[in-house]
């Protein structure tokens, strides 16, 4: 078979000529792909070509792709695609390029940024077999193209990435000809390929990719290959002088992706962390066997942090918050695979137990409650026996048989599988990996039997059992090392499994990050990180996000959807309650006079301080409560990181909440002694999404979590909410460490999809931030006896930092008519009175920021609580949150509106000069200068031969918009010339190029169109 090659040329440079580029290595047992192996490779001319300004330095920077399979070339610049006819004109115009690389595929066009994409080539191959003729191949070597010119300077996540994708972990089918439809899409099983069903989406990695040949009328499958992750075996056996095929393909789906200790559980969409559906092919002749089981982690919102100190515990989201997922999860699976049986591996011990129970009570109370549940703790069974699997194949049995297996023979299906069964452990690697192959064992001998190959020799299903074996084992190992990073672990050799397990240690706390950092980037392009990407999400339903290339390819469109977001979005006003105290220890939380004195619920429930508002029941619909010292910051519960306070709290602060209304518990997190808690309304957790949680410690330069901050982020409804609380450094004269401690929460706080904490509508900040008053004791304690706390205002270090702008910039805090909160005698109103004598100081504070530019938020209460258990007084505030709610049917008209203004996608200008056997130079020179006197500023230009006469024109189908107040555009008739009046600062990308007979002018969107 010929693997179809691809060649990059681009014009000289000076640091790069003619190089290129055969990177195929050796693995044993598998053939390495070069030029004189794989079936005619040698006489392949696909190269990528590449443009230096060396001849023209004002013409910009391109690539060229030749295809032995492609009538066709492929020009890139300036994030504009064309083809090229391969005629004379186009040869000669080629010899400017210099040879950049050879390639085996293209994956696509990946943007890093919206100035940076990059070209990714398949270099390097490894040939894992053939199935349906077509060859199969494990990507070995990525080479990353810029399509601007190669700067030196190369950022480390582009190497990471690179990286990532020559790990060996993804896959690509070449066929036996430039025929798309005669290639084998490896995301489609078999029964779906007879179904004649399309690429499965959930199995398509490079589906972003493809994006930039979309948007300009290029069929993308034409030039880059379809690719999936996971793991493809391929053993051939024989049966006298016949073939058969024998493959294991697991797909691993890309909706959540990440690794180990990074993702866990569901999504709010019902996705699953692990997700792998796995097909085991038997290709005979004109038929074909296929049997299909999935697995995937437990689909509840669950986490298990890395091993570092004082964690590696599950930690569970309330039930409330967990069922909408759920129940997704469980109709997409029945909508597409049918009947389901599940079968839970997990183990009695630690979470796992916690885990499995709240497996099956979610299943027993959602709505798919008559799907098959089937409890076999692997670790426990196979140490009483090594035969007790045995158990567990016997339960499997009837819903095998009545499942069956997908068979097909000569385009007819004999039999179709209606159900399948979905297996997990904790990780969904070694044990399922082991129940997994005995299921595949177990319907092994149907299929031979379906493909009337074991009645034909003797010992054929014992041959074929072995090399099944074989294949299951090496699955098993490349599906570890996608999540894990390193292969199964078998239970067969104890030293192996200690290695491996040590590995995977070393793997999950030291190389996790940036692992899962370049998946989200590699799914996300620039779109990771994005302000504009994350607010349009909240607006548009997933399958628009993920399909749409105007999303990903527009940027005019993003920000014009995003512009008119208030058009899509009604108001749903909530009342967030924010409270911060610095418990001293919590040693006090259960003294007497704490429970008798004064009630949490004198905290938590501040209404009768409140002047506009009337409501006896009024309540919060979030209530967000900040803990600072909830242990002894000394060096052994440094170390320890106990959480038995955090239970104790919690119980209190829900025990205390339930007197007034139910409310459920939606996140809690603990870093040493700071400690933030969340609860919602249970009307309101299916409204909830993208809940995540991440910490950084502060204390002695980061390496202590005595000090530090949390966050917690999530979107209710289309509103994105951040509460971030914070510990800051303490000591009267210690401004600049806070100052620094504000800065390192702000810029290393990190959530999924590279979110931060400026990324949201609105953040809550609260905490001990330790600023103190900058006057004499005695002079403080005066004003406050006199309640002159204007006077103190002024002197306060927290109010001077922000107005010098050195802290919490541009947020807002309310007024401080309240006495400071610090430091207090505990169970006494007077300040210290201790020999250090501190001077009081409001170093509990609460500010917020509003970014919507809509103010959503409008405090109505704030102020202090006279709980004396500690050394400073509680704070606490109300606030009134406008939440935006979208409006599906206005929702969809907007985008359809957005999309239709901003034109055809690739904006083209047509020109065209007959009668020439060349384009005129002069006339080319002309025409860029009559451009830039419209302000229109070219960013990408070609010249090629023409035909017919002398006589020049413009036909314009697209109308020129800018921001400016007084645009306006005059047409004259079909075949004339469209004058657009605008400003200079209008810049518009023209992109001129050749497609032998007409010249194109690619026009990029410009601004947001005039009202028609």
């Amino acid at each position: 078979m010929q693997l179809f090659r691809y060649a990059l040329w681009r014009r000289p440079l000076l640091s790069l000529l003619n190089t290129s580029r055969y990177a195929a290595r050796t693995t044993s047992g598998i053939s390495p792909i070069c030029g004189s192996q794989c079936g005619g490779l040698g006489r392949f001319a696909e190269s990528i070509l590449g443009w230096s300004p060396l001849l023209d330095p004002n013409l910009p920077y391109s690539v060229i792709v030749v295809s032995s399979r492609s009538e066709n070339s492929l020009l890139l610049e300036s994030s504009a695609a064309v083809t090229l006819v391969n005629n004379e004109s186009t040869m000669e115009y080629k010899k400017a390029y210099a040879r950049v690389t050879d390639g085996y595929g293209l994956i696509g066009i990946w943007r890093f940024s919206k100035e940076d994409s990059f070209l990714l080539v398949v270099t390097g191959v490894l040939s894992v077999g053939q199935i349906n003729n077509c060859d199969i191949y494990r990507v070995s070597a990525v080479e990353f193209v810029p399509l601007k010119a190669p700067s030196e300077m190369v950022d480390p996540r582009v190497a990471d990435l690179q990286r990532l994708m020559s790990s060996g972990m993804f896959y690509f089918a070449v066929g036996s000809s430039s025929d798309d439809q005669a290639t084998l899409d490896l995301t489609l099983s078999a029964h779906k390929r007879a179904a004649g069903d399309t690429t499965d989406h959930r199995f398509f990695w490079n589906r972003n990719l493809h994006f930039p040949l979309e948007r300009y009328g290029i069929d993308p499958s034409k030039w880059f290959v379809r690719m999936m992750c996971g793991s493809v075996q391929v053993r051939t056996m024989y049966v006298g002088n016949k073939t058969v095929k024998l493959a294991i393909l697991s797909r691993l789906s890309c909706r959540r992706v990440g690794t180990r200790f990074n993702v866990r559980g569901v999504d709010d969409d019902g996705h699953v962390a692990n997700f792998v559906e796995t097909e085991q092919l038997l290709a005979y002749e004109n038929c074909e066997a296929s049997f299909i089981q999935v697995r995937g982690s437990v689909p509840l919102f669950w986490e298990q942090p890395g091993v570092n100190v004082g964690s590696h515990k599950i930690k569970l989201r309330a039930v409330e918050a967990t069922a909408p997922a759920f129940n997704r999860h469980f109709s997409q699976l029945k909508q597409t695979y049918g009947d389901l049986v599940v079968v839970n591996l997990l183990g009695s011990k630690e979470g796992e137990r916690t885990l499995s129970e709240a497996y099956k009570a979610h299943l027993d109370n959602s709505a798919h409650a008559d799907t098959e549940f089937v409890a076999f703790d692997y670790h426990a069974q196979m140490k009483l026996s090594k035969n007790a699997i045995d158990i567990l194949r016997n339960k499997l049995i009837p819903f095998l048989d009545r499942f069956s297996f997908f068979c097909i023979k000569d385009s007819k299906v004999l039999r179709s599988q209606c159900g399948i069964i979905r297996t997990n452990c904790l990780d969904c690697l070694d044990r399922t990996n082991s129940v997994q192959t005995m299921i595949g064992l177990q319907i092994l001998g149907s299929q031979l039997q379906c493909l009337n190959i074991e009645s034909t020799k003797v010992n054929v299903a014992l041959r074929f059992e072995e090399a099944l074996k074989d294949l299951w084992q090496k699955n098993g190992d490349s599906c570890s090392v996608v999540y894990a990073g390193t292969g199964a672990i078998e239970g067969k050799s104890k030293l192996k499994d200690a290695s491996r397990s040590l590995a995977r240690t070393i793997q999950n706390n030291l190389m996790d990050a940036s692992k899962q950092e370049s998946f989200d980037m590699l799914l996300l392009g620039s779109a990771y990180g994005s302000r504009l990407f994350d607010q349009v999400e909240n607006l548009l339903p997933p399958l628009v996000i993920r399909e749409s290339f105007y999303i990903h390819e527009c940027d005019n469109a993003v920000e014009w959807l995003v512009e008119r977001a208030g058009e899509v979005v009604d108001v749903v006003p909530l009342t967030v309650f924010v409270g911060t105290w610095n418990v001293n220890g919590g040693k006090n939380m259960h003294n007497i006079a704490f429970r008798n004195q004064a009630p949490l619920t004198e905290w938590l429930f501040p209404n009768e301080q409140l002047i506009s508002v009337n409501e006896s029941n009024f309540h919060a619909d979030i209530v967000a409560i900040a803990l600072e010292e909830i242990i002894d910051l000394n060096a052994s519960n440094i170390m320890k990181a106990s959480t038995t306070n955090q239970r104790l709290w919690c119980d209190g602060l829900r025990k205390a909440l339930l007197t007034k209304g139910k409310y459920v518990l939606l996140g809690c997190e603990q870093l040493v002694g700071v400690c933030l808690f969340v609860f919602v309304k249970p009307h309101l957790a299916p409204f909830i999404r993208d809940v995540a949680i991440d910490s950084v410690k502060t204390g002695m330069g980061g390496a202590a979590g005595n000090k530090g901050s949390i966050a917690l982020r999530m979107t209710i409804y289309a509103t994105s909410v951040c509460f971030v609380c914070s510990h800051f450094a303490a000591g009267q004269n210690e401004i600049r460490d806070r100052n620094e401690d504000f800065i390192t929460a702000l810029r290393r706080i990190k959530f999924p999809m590279g979110r931060e904490i400026l990324s949201h509508d609105i953040i809550f900040w609260m905490g001990d931030f330790n600023y103190r008053i900058s006057l004499p004791g005695d002079v403080v304690k005066a004003a406050i006896r006199a309640e002159q706390f204007s006077q103190l205002v002024p002197n306060d270090q927290l109010t001077q930092q922000r107005a010098m702008g050195n802290t919490f910039m541009e947020f807002e805090e309310g007024t401080l008519n309240f006495a400071p909160t610090y430091k207090y005698d505990t169970f006494s109103d007077d300040y210290d009175t201790s020999e250090k004598c501190r001077a009081p100081a409001w170093t509990d504070r609460i500010l917020w920021k509003d970014c919507t530019k809509r103010t959503a938020v409008k405090l109505q209460w704030y102020g202090r609580s006279e709980l004396k258990t500690s050394d400073h007084r509680p704070v606490s505030a109300l606030f009134r949150v406008a939440a935006f709610r979208v409006k599906p049917e206005k929702c969809k008209a907007v985008y359809e509106d957005v999309i239709s203004s901003i034109g055809p996608p690739d904006a083209t200008v047509l020109v065209s000069v007959d009668g020439a056997t060349a384009f005129p130079v002069d006339l080319y020179y002309s025409v860029l200068d009559k451009l830039v006197q419209l302000g229109i500023t070219p960013r990408l230009s070609k010249f090629v031969f023409l035909i017919n006469c002398w006589q020049f024109f413009i036909r314009v189908f697209a109308y020129f918009v800018s921001r400016c107040n007084h645009p306006s555009t005059m047409r004259s008739g079909i075949g004339g010339v469209i004058r657009t009046h605008i400003t200079p600062q209008s810049s518009v990308a023209i992109f001129l190029c050749s497609l032998a007979i007409k010249t194109h002018i690619f026009m990029h969107p410009p601004s947001p169109p005039l009202k028609r």
